[in-house]
C-alpha cells in the first residue's frame, strides 16, 4: 500500500540538494529514469530528505511536493498529480516516463509570448484503464475466442499516437493521461489539460480515445463526440479578470463558449476525416455527434470523444485485435490532429 503524502518539512541538517554530478547507482524497477536527470532537464532543483523519503522539485517560484511511495505529487497552488510511486536507491529518485512527461508539461517555459496563436499542447486520453476495462467484446471466431478490452485498445492506439505526434512537433507538448494501465478518474484526466500553464496565445487542445458496444452486434464504425454548443460552461474564471472586464464577465465568457464549441467541431471532423483515409474503405464513418459526455465537458479547451470502432462487431473485433489496423487508425487521429493544427494557426494568424 502506498504510504500517504505527508507534508515536506525542512530539516537544514538532513536537506540534501541532488547536483548533476552525483554518481546515480541504478533505478529500482526497469523504465525508470532518474529524477535528478529529469530536473537538470529542466533546469529545476531537487531537495530531497534521503531520511524521511520526502523531496521537493524546485523551478523558480514554483514547486512540486513528492514522497518515495506515494502515488500521488502535489503542487503549490494545490494541483495534484496522479502518479507511479517514486523509488529511492542509495539515496537517488527514480520515476517512471509518465511522471516525467507530467513534471514537463507544468515546467515548460511560458515566458516568450507568442505573437500568433499557437496550439502548444496536444492532450491525448486513452479512455478507461486500471480496475476499468470499458467495453468488453467477446467473441468466438473459427472455433478460438476473441477477448477485447476497450482499455487495451485504446491505450495502443494512444501510445502510437503520442510517438507520431512527438515526432512532427518537436516544439509543442504531447501529453498522455496515462501511459500504462491505470485507473484515472475524470477529473485527474481533465485536470491535467486544464492546468497546464500557458503563455499569451497558446491554446491546447484535448482528445479522448474510445472504443464503443452496441446490443445491435451489426453497428459498426468509427465516429466523434463534441459538447453541444447550447451546455452552458464557465470557461473563463472572472477572479482572473481586472474590474472593469469582470462586468462583462458573462458576455466574454459566451463568446468563449461559442469559440471553444466551433474549434470542437473542426477538430472533430478533421480526426474523422483522418480516420477515413486509413481505414475508411474497411470501417464505415458514423460522422460528427453532439453529446454532454463528462469527459469533454469537463475539458475547458477544444476537445473531442472520438469511438474506434465496436468491440461488439464480430468483424470490427478482428481489425481491432489487429496490430496493423490499430496503427492506421493512431495514423488517422495523427492526420486529422496535424490538419486541425494547421488550419487553426493558419485562420486565427491573421485575425479571421
Amino acid at each position: 500500500m502506498a504510504k500517504a503524502l505527508r507534508p515536506y518539512t525542512r530539516y537544514s541538517t538532513l536537506l540534501i540538494v541532488f547536483v548533476a554530478a552525483m554518481l546515480a547507482p541504478g533505478p529500482v524497477h526497469p523504465g525508470e529514469i532518474s529524477l535528478r536527470e529529469v530536473a537538470s532537464g529542466l533546469n529545476a532543483e531537487i531537495l530531497y530528505d534521503p531520511f524521511l523519503e520526502l523531496g521537493r522539485i524546485q523551478y523558480g517560484g514554483y514547486a512540486v511536493r513528492f514522497a518515495v511511495g506515494s502515488d500521488e505529487m502535489r503542487t503549490d497552488d494545490g494541483t495534484v498529480l496522479s502518479v507511479t510511486p517514486p523509488t529511492s536507491n542509495d539515496g537517488s529518485v527514480y520515476i517512471d516516463e509518465n511522471t516525467a512527461t507530467q513534471l514537463k508539461a507544468i515546467w515548460r517555459p511560458t515566458a516568450t509570448d507568442r505573437d500568433e496563436p499557437f496550439v502548444s499542447a496536444i492532450v491525448i486520453d486513452p479512455g478507461h484503464g486500471g480496475r476499468d476495462p470499458g467495453t468488453i467484446g467477446r467473441h468466438v471466431i473459427d472455433g478460438e475466442e476473441l477477448v477485447l478490452r476497450e482499455k487495451d485498445i485504446v491505450l495502443d492506439v494512444s501510445l502510437h499516437l503520442r510517438d507520431l505526434l512527438r515526432e512532427s512537433f518537436d516544439d509543442r507538448r504531447i501529453i498522455l493521461t496515462r501511459e500504462d494501465d491505470r485507473y484515472l478518474p475524470l477529473d485527474t484526466r481533465t485536470d491535467m489539460a486544464n492546468d497546464l500553464p500557458l503563455g499569451e496565445n497558446e491554446y491546447v487542445v484535448y482528445v479522448s480515445v474510445h472504443a464503443n458496444a452496441s446490443l445491435n452486434t451489426r453497428a459498426t464504425g468509427f465516429e466523434a463526440w463534441f459538447i453541444p454548443p447550447e451546455q452552458r460552461r464557465t470557461l473563463i474564471d472572472p477572479e482572473d479578470l481586472d474590474s472593469d472586464r469582470r462586468r462583462i464577465h458573462a458576455i466574454l465568457n459566451s463568446m468563449r463558449e461559442e469559440e471553444v464549441s466551433v474549434h470542437s467541431a473542426m477538430l472533430g471532423n478533421e480526426l474523422l476525416s483522418g480516420l477515413e483515409q486509413t481505414v475508411g474503405a474497411r470501417s464505415p464513418n458514423r460522422g460528427l455527434k453532439q453529446e454532454n459526455w463528462a469527459v469533454v465537458r469537463n475539458a475547458l479547451m477544444p476537445s473531442v470523444l472520438v469511438e474506434l470502432g465496436f468491440v461488439t462487431n464480430p468483424e470490427e473485433a478482428q481489425l481491432l485485435s489487429d496490430p496493423e489496423y490499430l496503427h492506421k487508425l493512431a495514423v488517422g487521429l495523427y492526420t486529422g490532429i496535424r490538419q486541425f493544427v494547421d488550419v487553426f494557426e493558419t485562420s486565427n494568424s491573421d485575425g479571421t
